[in-house]
């Protein structure tokens, strides 16, 4: 076998441990609006037993803000607190939480 062929087999290799070993990658901002990051982007790997979430507060109809994030035993609900409404999504697949 040439040098190629082996340093791409252990490439290849390399690759698929990483895949199989990286687990559950999730967005993180702090304050999302208009479907744009404004403040502290970046990522987490959800730890077992927790998820992708994404918390949007609303004033009546209006959009207010997100935030998303990795979350412990996240459930799907929504709080009503007169016109505030914040409801909270979870989703089990990479990057799911987009803004």
């Amino acid at each position: 076998m040439n040098p190629v062929t082996k340093f791409s087999i252990l490439l290849i290799m390399t690759l698929c441990f990483l895949c199989s070993t990286e687990g559950l990658i999730c967005n993180v901002c702090e304050k999302s609006q208009d479907s744009k990051c404004t403040m502290l982007q970046r990522r987490c790997f959800a730890k077992p037993g927790e998820s992708c979430t994404t918390v949007s507060y609303f004033l009546g109809s209006r959009h207010v803000f997100s935030r998303q994030g990795c979350l412990p035993q996240c459930k799907e609900t929504q709080y009503n607190r007169g016109k505030k409404l914040i409801s909270v999504m979870c989703c089990e697949q990479n990057f799911c939480n987009s803004f």
